[in-house]
């Protein structure tokens, strides 16, 4: 469950591998297809399923990596959190023009309510509040595509970046939310 990955609580699925390699990628870990070999969907959607009875999540973020690359088991995922009263956010590097061109995209837009489009660029990053900026989005250059209203009010754009740490099993130390506040409190964290 997080609240740093889109509005409200929501189940993040990172998905792994990305081809696109924009510069100073805030997830470079999730470039090269995965080591692991990948997670059957069934065993991630009885994941979504948890999150609902046990959070009363709201919706689930696709983010990556590339989900636009692995768009067969993302638009059954979508699909499946449709079915579920769930919103649906996905995050890309692909421009929706771009997107629209991929064979099998039309399935997936079908169930996504909104999508942050655009190529992570780590020169132009998103403004923080109060400066106006959005939260959740990376760089400036992202837009987001509303297919639905679900998550059209700008309000639920707005408002301080958010920050998540975890530490793992075995003492690993991991965190999401805004790249520039990650990438920041990680270094805090290490030197201390």
């Amino acid at each position: 469950m997080t609240t740093a990955e889109g509005p409200g609580s929501r189940f993040a699925l990172w998905v792994q591998g990305c081809t696109l390699g924009c510069p100073g990628c805030c997830n470079p870990h999730m470039l090269p297809p995965g080591p692991r070999p990948p997670t059957p969907l069934p065993e991630i959607i009885e994941g979504l399923d948890a999150a609902v009875i046990e959070h009363g999540i709201e919706g689930i973020t696709v983010l990556g990596g590339e989900p636009l690359q692995q768009l067969p088991a993302v638009t059954m995922l979508c699909a499946a959190a449709t079915a579920r009263g769930l919103g649906v956010l996905v995050f890309t590097g692909y421009r929706l023009e771009e997107a629209r061109a991929r064979p099998g995209f039309d399935a997936l837009w079908r169930h996504v309510d909104t999508l942050v489009d655009g190529r992570y660029d780590a020169r132009r990053p998103e403004p923080s509040e109060p400066a106006g900026g959005r939260r959740f989005i990376g760089s400036s250059n992202q837009r987001l595509c509303h297919r639905s209203d679900r998550y059209r009010d700008p309000a639920l754009w707005q408002g301080p970046a958010r920050v998540e740490v975890s530490i793992g099993p075995h003492g690993e130390l991991s965190a999401h939310g805004e790249p520039g506040t990650v990438a920041a409190l990680l270094r805090s964290l290490r030197s201390a």
